[in-house]
């Protein structure tokens, strides 16, 4: 569990913050405690006695499969763990961060081998992740890394993917280029408009504020429950599409929002590519089945699935967590009908 706060623990007992921090050192010093900078104090829990088990079977736990992108990731990891003769066991969450970080917790206790774990950033996750790893139990990340929790991450490379999706629009004669993302603490995020923006300046075009769309959240989980995962993407870009007269581009964060931007130009009365160019990242299925069909940022989720199991494999024969690594997989762009070409115009 994570300990409080200086401030309360001191005005608990009655002592001084000093004294705290002094008995905290202790405690650390004694391997009771596990201090992550920037996240707080946890105590170390108790290592469980794991069960021997002949053959090895391991965990994919994710916060939802029903999502493209995490669906074609486990069929990656599945497809890894058959080549090895191993077994998978899925722990789905159903969108529930509550029932997800039960499911962390469970891991040291299922008898498993090790866990691929496609994580949330909510605090709650984020202490059984910690607990996790306090435990030595074997896991990898894939596709975000979280600030100060150092564990191996196997991801896309979001800000190479931006950068070239952006240059992409920009080769394409486009000089307005939005973009259109949700407000969240998933590495992801941060590094796709790193992308974007690096891309826009090494042109010499100033990324203005108001070109970036941001998404509500509450919007888009609404729309998630709701069995409309375009939603927040269209609302957000039926609110912003108005203030700009076309044509124009716009990068979004994935397939989803991309498909909301196609929502929103068909009630808005406007032509996609004619009046508004959208590429997104992710090659859901139905990117195909749009009209046109859109041109993406395609991520190479079977690598992403292979390299994140031979990483947990070489975890689980070294039998330690130490020197963990990033490794960040390329991406591709395929270009189908929704980007229009200005050069010329």
């Amino acid at each position: 569990a994570k300990v409080p706060s200086l401030r309360v623990l001191a005005k608990q007992f009655n002592v001084s913050t000093i004294t705290v921090r002094q008995a905290l050192q202790t405690l650390e010093r004694e391997g009771h405690l596990h201090c992550i900078p920037g996240v707080g104090v946890f105590v170390r829990p108790t290592i469980p006695s794991r069960p021997v088990v002949e053959t090895t079977t391991i965990a994919f736990a994710t916060i939802e499969i029903e999502t493209a992108f995490t669906s074609w990731i486990a069929r990656g990891v599945e497809e890894a763990c058959q080549e090895r003769g191993w077994g998978m066991h899925l722990f789905n969450a159903r969108g529930d961060t509550h029932v997800e970080a039960r499911n962390l917790s469970r891991l040291t206790r299922s008898g498993l081998s090790g866990a691929i774990i496609l994580p949330v950033c909510d605090a709650e996750n984020l202490e059984a992740l910690v607990q996790l790893k306090l435990t030595g139990f074997p896991f990898v990340l894939v596709d975000l890394s979280i600030s100060g929790l150092k564990i191996d991450v196997i991801a896309s490379d979001h800000v190479k993917g931006a950068r070239l999706a952006t240059e992409y629009l920009l080769d394409k004669g486009h000089r307005r280029v939005l973009m259109i993302a949700q407000h969240s603490t998933m590495s992801s995020v941060p590094a796709r408009i790193q992308g974007y923006e690096q891309a826009l300046i090494d042109h010499g075009i100033e990324p203005l504020r108001d070109w970036k769309i941001w998404m509500d959240n509450a919007i888009t989980c609404r729309g998630g429950k709701e069995g409309r995962r375009w939603l927040g993407g269209c609302e957000a870009a039926l609110a912003a599409l108005p203030k700009f007269e076309p044509p124009i581009a716009i990068l979004a964060h994935n397939a989803y929002s991309g498909w909301g931007v196609f929502e929103a130009c068909r009630r808005l009365g406007l032509r996609i590519p004619e009046d508004v160019s959208v590429i997104s990242f992710d090659d859901a299925e139905f990117t195909r089945a749009l009209n046109p069909p859109m041109t993406i940022v395609a991520q190479r989720t079977g690598d992403i699935g292979r390299v994140a199991i031979e990483t947990l494999e070489r975890r689980m024969a070294a039998g330690t967590m130490d020197n963990p690594q990033q490794i960040l997989i390329d991406v591709d762009i395929i270009e189908r009908g929704s980007v229009a070409s200005l050069n010329g115009q």
